[in-house]
C-alpha cells in the first residue's frame, strides 16, 4: 500500500515537472539540471514567433484595410498636377487658300501634305475641380499642350512652291509628291484643352483607383475657334488626410483635324505685294500624357 501511494506521488511529480518544462519553466526544481538551458533556448523560440505572428497579421490587416471598400460620400475637390506628355507622329498639312491685297482677294490653292510629322515631348500643367456623388463624380479639366515640332525631315507632296515664315519660323516646300522638307523646329503658339468628365471612383481607406472620360475641346492663342475631341484616362489616389491625398493618372487626349493660324502668305497683283492670306497648319494630335498631383476635397 505504501509503495502504491509513493509511485503515485512520483508520478504526479513528474507530470508536474514535464508540464513545467513543456512551458518552459523551471517549476518548483531548479536544480534539475539543463532545465535553465532549455528555459532560455524555449523562451527565445517563443519570443521569435511572437514577433512574426504580431508582423504576419501587421501585414494582414493592412492589405485587408487597404483593399476594403469604405462607404463612399459626396465631396467637392480640386486637383491640380503636372507632367510630361508624349504625342505621336501624325500626318499634317499646310494649306492656303487665298491672298487679300488692296482688297482684291487672290486664289492661292495650296496644299502640302506631311507625311508623319514628329512633335516634341512637352512639360504639361492642369487644374481639375469636381464633385463626386458617392462612386460617380463629374469635373471639368483645363490642360495646357505644346505640341511643337522638332527638327527633322519629312516627306511631304505640294501643289505650289511654298516659300513663307510658319510660327515665325522659315519653311521652303518645293512643288512635287514625296519630296524631302527640312523642317526647322516650330514652336507652336501655347494649346490648352478644356474637358468635361464623367468619372467612376473605388473608395477605399488606402489607394483609391479611378478613370474618367470626356469630350475635349483645344483651342491655340492664335485661333481661339478650337476643335472637339475626347479625352480619358484612369489613376489613383492615395490620402495623406481627410481633406489632402496625392494621385498618379495616365491622360490620353485625341483631336481630329486640329488646325491653328501658322503665318500669313504672300502674294503680288499689279505689281503690289501683300501677306494677308491666313496659312493654316492642321493635324491629328494624340496626346499620351503622365501626370501626378495633389488633390484638395472639402
Amino acid at each position: 500500500m505504501r509503495l502504491a501511494v509513493r509511485r503515485a506521488a512520483i508520478g504526479r511529480l513528474y507530470l508536474i515537472d514535464h508540464y513545467d518544462f513543456c512551458r518552459g519553466t523551471a517549476g518548483d526544481f531548479p536544480d534539475r539540471p539543463g532545465t535553465d538551458e532549455h528555459q532560455r533556448s524555449f523562451s527565445s523560440k517563443q519570443g521569435d514567433g511572437t514577433i512574426n505572428d504580431m508582423r504576419k497579421r501587421t501585414v494582414l490587416f493592412a492589405l485587408i484595410a487597404a483593399s476594403t471598400p469604405i462607404p463612399a460620400h459626396a465631396q467637392t475637390f480640386v486637383d491640380v498636377f503636372a507632367g510630361r506628355s508624349f504625342p505621336e507622329r501624325t500626318a499634317a498639312s499646310i494649306t492656303a487658300n487665298e491672298a487679300r491685297i488692296d482688297d482684291v482677294i487672290i486664289p492661292a490653292q495650296l496644299r502640302i501634305d506631311v507625311e508623319s510629322l514628329k512633335p516634341t515631348h512637352s512639360t504639361i500643367f492642369g487644374v481639375r475641380a469636381g464633385h463626386w456623388f458617392d462612386w460617380f463624380g463629374v469635373a471639368v479639366d483645363a490642360a495646357t499642350l505644346n505640341p511643337d515640332v522638332k527638327r527633322q525631315t519629312v516627306r511631304a507632296t505640294a501643289n505650289l512652291r511654298f516659300d513663307e515664315q510658319v510660327f515665325g519660323r522659315e519653311v521652303i516646300v518645293d512643288p512635287g509628291r514625296s519630296v524631302a522638307v527640312d523642317i526647322p523646329r516650330v514652336g507652336v503658339p501655347t494649346t490648352a484643352t478644356f474637358a468635361a468628365l464623367a468619372m467612376v471612383r473605388v473608395p477605399r481607406s488606402g489607394v483609391q483607383p479611378y478613370v474618367f472620360a470626356g469630350p475635349a475641346y483645344l483651342v491655340t492663342d492664335s485661333d481661339i475657334s478650337g476643335h472637339w475631341g475626347v479625352r480619358a484616362g484612369g489613376g489613383a489616389k492615395i490620402p495623406l488626410s481627410r481633406s489632402i491625398a496625392v494621385f498618379g493618372e495616365y491622360r490620353y487626349t485625341g483631336v481630329n483635324d486640329a488646325r491653328a493660324v501658322a503665318g500669313r502668305i504672300g502674294g503680288t497683283a499689279r505689281g503690289v505685294s501683300g501677306s494677308t492670306g491666313d496659312i493654316l497648319v492642321g493635324l491629328d494630335v494624340r496626346n499620351h500624357s503622365l501626370a501626378g498631383g495633389m488633390s484638395f476635397s472639402f
